[in-house]
């Protein structure tokens, strides 16, 4: 099969629209539509309309942070998309969010200083701690991220590492109020799955979902291939080389250079869609994700920047959502409207439950390896 119908088939499930995004809201594709009605209970109406929301949503948080400067601590949208809410330490700053479009909300800690926090975890050898008893507690730090709406930062762990996140919260200066240990009953992993079926293969065994079209290839998850493995159809009809991937450690990020000849698209199957770009979707707003083992799945931005454990090791930089997905959605697209927004990259959960999904912001993709979003 050629790259060309390939990703057509892959893209079949993703945003349409080419154009201003008032625009594309009007034009989501059906499936996505029904994705949105099946977990976000919205018709038609309500979702293109939540989706302009949110488009513009963005350049009114912009236009707050660079108003409040350093007593901005962060900003999210409601859980309808209806109002746009921007945390301050600094009640003086209110008319100015105000002015901004935004609904002014005053926390006690500042961003800057939880944003530190994260970061000094980041640089912690975080020992998970095994034990040989089978009747113990599960151990294990999950993830851990800020939490704008709750002003805190978030660790997520399992039963038996409470106590132990509760101290690495103290070991990177946190005190009670600027933290928060939620259990969780199981450890993220990776999607990828070795078994028949379609979209792409590793190697020919391990399988993934393609992310979105580039110029010269498309864009997927690191932990599904390294440089220089191959990608195939299932049929073993050639689709590229991996030629830059990333993970574990400061992403979870692949681009696969695209076989010689082969041509590019993001056009939906059936239709003249298009991805239109790749403006950042706030915390709180909605988001849907395309895999090549469960198809379309949305749900809601949890946070931004959250760090993952996964078995393999500590992944950086994700976002993390409550959109659930499957072994084999690796690598495949999320995104808001017409606007990607990364690539699965793992999670906890699955789609006959529910569960927590992370990806990889594409943004970081296409400036790490100077790569351009097809649009044609």
């Amino acid at each position: 099969m050629e790259l060309t119908k390939f990703l057509a088939v892959m893209a079949a499930v993703l945003p349409v629209a080419y154009g201003a995004p008032v625009e594309a809201a009007n034009q989501l594709h059906p499936e996505i539509l029904a994705a949105m009605k099946r977990d976000l209970g919205l018709d038609a109406e309500q979702a293109t309309a939540r989706v302009a929301r949110e488009l513009a949503a963005t350049d009114v948080i912009e236009n707050a942070r660079r108003s409040t400067g350093d007593d901005f601590a962060g900003a999210w949208v409601a859980r309808d998309g209806a109002a746009i809410h921007v945390a301050i330490t600094n009640e003086a700053r209110a008319a100015e969010v105000e002015a901004a479009g935004a609904t002014p909300v005053f926390v006690r800690n500042s961003l800057t200083k939880l944003e530190q926090a994260k970061l000094a975890l980041d640089g912690i050898d975080i020992d998970q701690v095994q034990t040989l008893d089978s009747t113990a507690e599960a151990v294990g730090v999950a993830a851990y991220f800020v939490d704008v709406a709750s002003n805190k930062l978030v660790i997520e762990a399992l039963p038996g590492s409470v106590a132990h996140a509760e101290g690495l919260a103290a070991q990177v200066g946190l005190a009670d109020g600027e933290f928060e240990v939620v259990t969780v009953q199981e450890m993220p992993t990776t999607l990828a799955l070795i078994r028949g079926g379609d979209p792409y293969y590793i190697n020919r065994s391990a399988r993934c979902s393609v992310g979105f079209a580039v110029t010269t290839g498309f864009v997927s998850a690191g932990h599904c291939g390294t440089s220089g493995s191959s990608a195939t159809t299932s049929a073993g009809a050639a689709l590229g080389t991996f030629s830059g991937s990333v993970f574990p450690g400061s992403a979870d990020m692949s681009y696969i250079r695209a076989a010689s000849g082969s041509t590019y698209t993001n056009a939906i199957a059936g239709a003249s869609a298009r991805i239109t770009g790749s403006t950042v979707t706030a915390v709180g707003g909605s988001i849907c994700r395309s895999g090549s083992t469960t198809g379309v799945f949305c749900g809601s931005v949890r946070a931004l920047g959250a760090t993952v454990n996964y078995a393999e090791g500590r992944v950086t930089g994700l976002t993390q959502t409550n959109v659930c997905a499957e072994p084999g959605d690796s690598g495949g697209s999320f995104y808001s409207g017409a606007q990607a927004q990364g690539v699965t990259s793992g999670g906890s959960g699955n789609c006959n439950s529910g569960g927590t999904t992370y990806f990889q912001p594409v943004n970081e993709i296409l400036s790490t390896y100077g790569l351009t979003l097809v649009r044609s």
